[in-house]
């Protein structure tokens, strides 16, 4: 059967196969479904268009979500709304089509569940109305459901604010419409993409099971697809765990970037372990502090050169065991002796507070601090990167970033796997060779530090190359010279660019300067993304007025706001 979603911004918010019409499209795959929402759209412009977006495509399901926009712009009394439902309604009947009622007035649930009246969005309008569209659905035999958005309000499952959910927040949009639509289409759901995400495990099992063909990494000459990829992952996990002995594993990564990182990762993910990855660029005195108290079950080098790790764990942890990726180390295992272990994977059951990195500061003032990140964590950053740069799963990622970073690690492995995207890897940043790049993948999106845009700057051949692919160019770390945004936008029009920043401590992604503001502030580290709250404190600790300068804390003098966030509801994207 065809089914055309007719609504306004409810119906067409969710970004690139977010929206709910996509997640019943993959729940209910022998029928199609398709989508025309219209953002801002009150009862008489939708209606200006039931002809040519409804009527023309003669489906045989209509689910009509409108009256939001009426309500918010306060122009007509409520009733009119109701004759422009019996009349939407009425009209797709004398064409032979069904009818669903979708509204958005009506009761919602509270995290335990309970039914509570809607208080946010509402007043005595839209009440009266909810019973009107009640009686209008009743009628004519319509299933109505009084509230899409029954489990999500309150929840952190939009964009930004309790009105629009995105793509995850339209799964539970998609529960509440699918039972009654099963009814009508005569066919039962899959149960797929539902919102059951709490750990990262959750978003590489999902990317398995519904896109194994899809390329998932990309190193070199080596090009895995997420199924290929699972394969190596699962018998790495349970490599690692025999090797440790340990079910849920803290393992040391010193490695540059490679496909062996992006598959260990995943790995520990997969054993509900936690990755503590280590900076290339530390001294063995700083390496021993890390091992002395985060006591990883296992350190995984490249080889005999990472003299200064090898060094620092035989000094500091000599029992601990250390895995070569190549070469010979003595005493160590081999990295392709993992692979040949045939034992399942040891199952364990995982929380959003379990612990999922460890990450390190830079120790460039003192000894290496750990900052623990649970799932919830990741899960918060995800929809939070998400969120500042329009990903999505068109995407192909250029991943140049140290993996031994917060953005590697929160931001571009979970995020793509979420979105089922490819990240193309890269260990160096010779700027001929990333361009050769970009134009080989047709990579579409470009995070990096200020220094790799500079060096492509001064490419004398930058026009050899075919950059089309891009549509973002993100830079952080570091502030970037005004005189090279501008130069990035002379030679890049077409390349929406942005700044963004965040904390190794916090959730990474907290604030966001998006294209459209960086001519008017390029020297701002942007705006605050949703749900992340940002605090000025003088020397005191007290929080300053708007317009005066201030730090994070006494205690550490710099020029950026303590950044806070509670990311304990599941936020997913």
């Amino acid at each position: 059967m065809k089914i055309i979603c007719f609504g306004d911004s409810l119906t067409a918010c969710g970004g690139d196969s977010g929206r709910f019409s996509d997640i019943l499209q993959a729940r209910f795959p022998t029928h199609t479904f398709i989508n025309k929402g219209v953002g801002g759209e009150t009862f008489v412009e939708a209606l200006a268009r039931l002809d040519m977006d409804v009527l023309s495509e003669k489906p045989d399901i209509v689910l009509i979500e409108l009256g939001a926009n009426d309500w918010w712009r306060n122009e007509r009394p409520y009733t009119a709304w109701g004759e422009d439902l019996e009349t939407c309604i009425t009209r797709c009947r004398r064409h032979g089509i069904r009818a669903m009622v979708l509204g958005v007035f009506g009761d919602y649930r509270n995290l335990q569940g309970e039914l509570l009246t809607k208080v946010y969005g509402i007043d005595e309008r839209g009440k009266v109305y909810q019973q009107l569209e009640a009686e209008i659905a009743a009628r004519y035999g319509c299933p109505y459901l009084p509230n899409i958005q029954e489990w999500i309000i309150g929840q952190r499952c939009c964009w930004s604010d309790t009105n629009h959910p995105n793509e995850y927040g339209n799964r539970y949009v998609a529960d509440i419409i699918e039972p009654q639509l099963a009814a009508l289409l005569g066919t039962p759901a899959l149960p797929i993409r539902k919102p059951s995400l709490t750990t990262t495990r959750d978003f590489w099992q999902e990317a398995v099971t519904l896109a194994p063909d899809r390329l998932a990494v990309v190193d070199g000459e080596i090009r895995l697809t997420y199924g290929q990829a699972d394969a190596l992952v699962q018998r790495l996990a349970a490599g690692l765990a025999l090797r440790t002995g340990v079910a849920q594993p803290k393992i040391a990564i010193y490695l540059p970037n490679c496909v062996e990182y992006y598959l260990l990762y995943w790995a520990v993910q997969r054993l509900g372990g936690a990755v503590v990855p280590l900076n290339t660029w530390l001294k063995a005195d700083s390496l021993a502090g890390i091992f002395r108290t985060v006591e990883p079950d296992a350190l995984i080098v490249r080889g005999p050169l990472d003299d200064i790790a090898l060094h620092a764990a035989r000094e500091t942890a000599p029992n601990m065991p250390v895995i070569a990726v190549d070469g010979e180390v003595a005493g160590a295992s081999r990295y392709h002796n993992l692979l040949d272990c045939a034992q399942p994977v040891p199952v364990t059951p995982l929380t959003p507070e379990t612990i999922s990195i460890i990450m390190h500061t830079s120790g460039t003032t003192s000894t290496p601090k750990g900052a623990v990140m649970r799932h919830a964590d990741l899960m918060f950053n995800v929809a939070a990167a998400i969120n500042a740069h329009d990903f999505s799963p068109r995407d192909v990622h250029l991943l140049v970033n140290p993996m031994f970073h917060c953005t590697a690690l929160y931001s571009s492995l979970p995020t793509a796997a979420y979105q089922q995207a490819p990240v193309i890897i890269s260990a160096g940043t010779d700027p001929e060779a990333l361009l050769a790049l970009i134009q080989r993948e047709r990579i579409t999106t470009f995070l990096s530090v200020p220094s790799v845009f500079q060096k492509i700057l001064q490419l004398p051949n930058l026009s050899d190359y075919d950059w089309s692919s891009l549509r973002v160019m993100a830079y952080a770390g570091s502030p970037m010279p005004v005189p090279t945004i501008k130069e990035l936008r002379r030679r890049f029009p077409s390349v929406a660019l942005h700044n963004f920043f965040g904390l190794t401590e916090t959730i990474s992604m907290t604030h966001v300067l998006r294209n459209d503001d960086v001519e008017m502030h390029p020297d701002s580290i942007g705006r605050l993304l949703p749900f992340v709250e940002a605090l000025l404190v003088d020397d005191e600790d007290q929080q300053v007025l708007p317009g005066t300068p201030g730090s994070c804390s006494s205690r550490a003098k710099r020029s950026f706001p303590a950044i806070t966030a509670n990311p304990t509801v599941c936020v997913m994207p």
